[in-house]
């Protein structure tokens, strides 16, 4: 699928802008901001990316009608980035998505009309966004485990907080994409096991064993990245709930501009699976406008408000220019790089033969100025994202073990 980044898609995955205009006092530090939000309807998965300038955990709860059904989600002492109030749906479960003020003007509801008489179930996720901010995702598709129930009630009684899904079943099923859904799964256990470009199929150092413990399903890959000289730089804990979520950052003095950061969070046992993703990057570029976008995306809103006059001024006189010289010149280090690109892939995704090739023919494209950027979904199963919106990132998701 490809998902074109219309306007200012630094700190999100889409581009579709909904909301208010903004009021007065948009600087001080602490204000929760709604700055991006997209409807995406991806085989069978309607997906509500919402971006917020810092971390929040909204009320979502639904609304059982038989006539006007609705899933609510509310952001308490929240606004948005002069953002229009209406969304057409997805033609799938929603009609449309609306942005209004919560009664009394203390915070922003959105509201995500659902066709009626479609029963359904929802899931959440929330995690730091990948260029900056934090992304909040709600994932919605049909629930065909519900009978005879009336529209809306099986949502309330099979919907799932915190986290997508778990694994269906049966699973001779069709999976559906969408991001981080239960649907996209990987192969079953030992399904990537053999690639016709590394004679390895386990990592040997012990930081690269570690994160194969933890991801199976990524082990050829590490073995790849391990023979191509990559070490793992940074190991981090975040705590969460009974289990650890885990990140690993990896570097190679071969690839000096690439960066690999692996992240591993655990689900939940009979609510949802364990979660990987590999995220191959050009962020270690290190010209004279990378390292000022770097430096300009770590300002708060104090050292924002000293050099603009409001927050859209920062992001489409200040970022907006730099991310259009950014994207060629990365565009550039993929190329230059792309015999290991297609390595990578090819162990990574060996069950995609021809992705290789489609990453090249999308990093070859001409650079479009008057876009912010470009998002493929490459694969499904597992989840493949390539997002070209300031340095080139292709993102892998592996969910259950």
């Amino acid at each position: 699928m490809n998902i074109r980044l219309l306007r200012l898609a630094l700190l999100g995955w889409f581009a579709i802008g909904l909301g208010f205009t903004p009021q007065p006092g948009w600087g001080q530090e602490n204000d929760l901001i709604i700055t991006r939000l997209g409807l995406s309807q991806v085989r069978g998965t309607s997906l509500l990316t919402i971006m917020l300038n810092r971390s929040a955990q909204p009320k979502v709860y639904p609304v059982s009608d038989r006539r006007s059904p609705q899933l609510l989600i509310d952001f308490p002492q929240a606004r948005t980035l002069d953002l229009p109030p209406n969304q057409p749906g997805d033609h799938h479960l929603v009609q449309q998505v609306r942005l209004v003020a919560l009664p009394g003007g203390q915070g922003v509801r959105i509201i995500l009309d659902i066709s009626p008489g479609q029963p359904y179930v929802y899931w959440r996720l929330s995690r730091a966004g990948t260029s900056g901010g934090y992304m909040y995702l709600v994932g919605l598709k049909p629930d065909l485990q519900s009978g005879g129930s009336p529209p809306g009630l099986a949502l309330e009684k099979r919907s799932y907080a915190g986290s997508p899904p778990p694994p269906a079943a049966d699973a001779s099923r069709r999976p559906a994409a969408s991001a981080l859904s239960s649907e996209n799964r990987t192969l079953a256990a030992g399904g990537a096991t053999s690639t016709a470009t590394s004679e390895y199929q386990q990592p040997s150092s012990n930081s690269m064993l570690e994160i194969a413990q933890l991801l199976p399903q990524a082990g050829p890959v590490l073995a790849l990245l391990e023979q191509k000289g990559w070490q793992v730089q940074e190991n981090t804990t975040a705590r969460g709930g009974a289990k650890e979520s885990r990140k690993f950052a990896l570097s190679s003095t071969q690839y000096p501009d690439l960066s690999v950061i692996i992240e591993y969070i655990p689900g939940h046992p009979e609510v949802s699976p364990d979660i990987g993703v590999l995220a191959l990057s050009t962020n270690n570029y290190t010209s004279s406008e990378a390292q000022k976008y770097k430096e300009m995306k770590r300002w708060d809103m104090p050292t924002i408000k000293k050099h603009f006059e409001d927050i859209g001024d920062y992001y489409d006189d200040g970022l907006k220019p730099l991310r259009l010289i950014l994207r060629e010149q990365t565009k550039a280090t993929v190329l230059r790089n792309y015999e290991f690109y297609r390595q990578y892939l090819q162990t990574a995704v060996p069950q995609q033969s021809n992705l290789p090739e489609t990453i090249l023919k999308h990093t070859q494209e001409k650079v479009n100025k008057r876009l912010e950027g470009v998002q493929y979904t490459e694969s499904e199963n597992p989840l493949v994202i390539y997002d070209q919106v300031d340095f080139y990132t292709i993102r892998i998701y592996y969910v259950g073990k």
